[in-house]
């Protein structure tokens, strides 16, 4: 059985309902998930600060592998329930002996570090407007659809995880919804669903190659 996810396996299955999700017990470095359906937050809390990270259905988890400074502190939390394949990494496992999963369970690895690093860069774009519509735009990259109005989000958080993702209060993007919808960039019609007009962000010109002055 394929899990969709370019790992052909027949892989066992475990249920996340919403709420604070306390990892399994006896797990190990050797233990990892991939998500089948439903959307998750991994917060890291720092004295005077935080950040938080969306994964959803593709994402990879390696909970007890990921690095962390001695002073921040994880946390986990079901926004919308669903189930995750788990994945054996033991040396003696059959995925262990896959090349195809092997490959496959390192891009996703490589993909959900990439993610991190746009949700950095978005984090620095001056203006909460942009700043979200930027947001948006990368979520209806990855889980939306096309539909006769746009581009269709359906994201089944709330506007205080919004604001987090972007470091901003949940008051100010309550204005900055409303400021896009008043623009014709967006429509919003329920909690948690996007539709998004218009174009995505423009692509930064290549300035790689360009000799400094």
């Amino acid at each position: 059985m394929s899990n969709g996810n370019g790992i052909s396996a027949t892989l066992p299955e475990i249920e996340i309902e919403t709420g604070p999700w306390h990892l399994p017990e006896g797990g190990s470095d050797e233990i990892g998930y991939i998500v089948l359906s439903g959307m998750l937050l991994r917060r890291v809390r720092v004295a005077g600060g935080r950040s938080v990270e969306l994964l959803g259905a593709g994402d990879l988890l390696l909970p007890w592998r990921e690095e962390r400074a001695s002073f921040s502190h994880p946390e986990w939390e079901v926004v919308d329930r669903g189930r995750l394949a788990v994945l054996d990494l033991r040396p003696s496992s059959p995925l262990s002996h896959s090349p195809a999963a092997v490959s496959a369970i390192a891009a996703r690895a490589v993909d959900r570090s990439r993610g991190l690093a746009l949700q950095s860069a978005i984090m620095s774009i001056v203006g909460i407007e942009e700043r979200l519509l930027a947001l948006l735009w990368a979520l209806a990259e990855r889980w939306g659809d096309v539909v006769a109005a746009g581009v269709e989000i359906r994201v089944n958080v709330p506007q205080s995880v919004l604001a987090e993702m972007i470091g901003a209060r949940r008051p100010t993007v309550s204005l900055a919804l409303s400021s896009l919808g008043d623009a014709g960039q967006l429509i919003a019609p329920e909690p948690g669903r996007w539709i998004l007009r218009g174009e995505p962000p423009p692509v930064v010109p290549d300035v790689s190659n360009e000799v400094p002055a």
